[in-house]
């Protein structure tokens, strides 16, 4: 779960654990675009180029990720 800080900055309320240190989880949404490199032919997933018999060299796959604005500039300690 998102929420807004003080500040209107995003937050999770899911953290995990890395070397003592709490680190929040963001759920993101990703895009994945799967295309012929050479004939420019988008599929819609991966069982129908590999159906057509495409050489794996000729797919480009493309993942888009959409994450929120994170601050970047933080002050620390």
């Amino acid at each position: 779960m998102h929420i807004l800080g003080k500040d209107g900055q995003l937050m999770s309320s899911e953290k995990i654990t890395i070397d003592g240190k709490e680190i929040p989880v963001f759920q993101v949404r990703s895009t994945t675009i799967i295309k012929n490199k050479k004939t420019g032919v988008i599929y819609k997933d991966e069982a129908e180029w590999k159906g057509l018999g495409i050489d794996p060299k000729d797919v480009q796959v493309d993942v888009k990720i959409q994450a929120p604005s994170l601050d970047l500039l933080a002050k620390t300690k």
